[in-house]
């Protein structure tokens, strides 16, 4: 099954050609580079004080320590400034390098040329975003990643527990 777009593409000449392009459910060179497209994501996250410290204040729970008597209104105001200050110091990385690194990663997942793609109306661009959506079963694929990691670590775990055996008698053969 697949869900079919419609692109608009300037031709040589200046006119807009439509173009029929068919997003599929991904593959697996789709499948690597989608993880290394994430992976500079974190990188970057991690990279940027200002991204860490707005996450850290987005999901930190209240904690007043004891003795502290500041009024509710007041600690609010010194919250919202922190929040404001450390959007500020991450903004280049908000609002120029995840944006990109999500329109690279919509690419790659709709196997759409990154120029033809960043040349799209907004609203094409989301009915893009949908038919990946809708082509990959996300839910799916992750319960199917998680069943064969669990397999993978089952045999491991048999392949570690034979190797410890087999070594111990090698061991108790090499002292008689």
């Amino acid at each position: 099954m697949s869900t079919t777009v419609t692109l608009k593409v300037k031709g040589e000449a200046g006119d807009i050609q439509k173009q029929q392009n068919e997003i599929e459910a991904i593959n697996l060179l789709q499948f690597e580079q989608t993880m290394k497209v994430i992976k500079d994501v974190f990188v970057q996250v991690q990279e940027d004080e200002g991204l860490k410290q707005l996450f850290a204040n987005i999901f930190k729970e209240e904690q007043k320590p004891e003795g502290e008597e500041k009024d509710e209104e007041s600690q609010e105001d010194d919250e919202d400034a922190q929040f404001i200050m450390n959007l500020i110091d991450s903004f280049d990385t908000i609002a120029v390098h995840l944006p990109a690194k999500a329109v690279h990663l919509l690419s790659v997942l709709s196997d759409i040329e990154i120029n033809t793609l960043q040349k799209q109306k907004m609203l094409d661009v989301m009915d893009i975003y949908d038919a990946v959506i809708e082509e990959n079963d996300l839910e799916r694929l992750w319960k199917r990643a998680k069943k064969s990691l669990a397999t993978t670590k089952a045999k491991m775990a048999f392949v570690n527990l034979r190797k410890k055996a087999t070594s111990k008698n090698s061991a108790e053969k090499t002292q008689a």
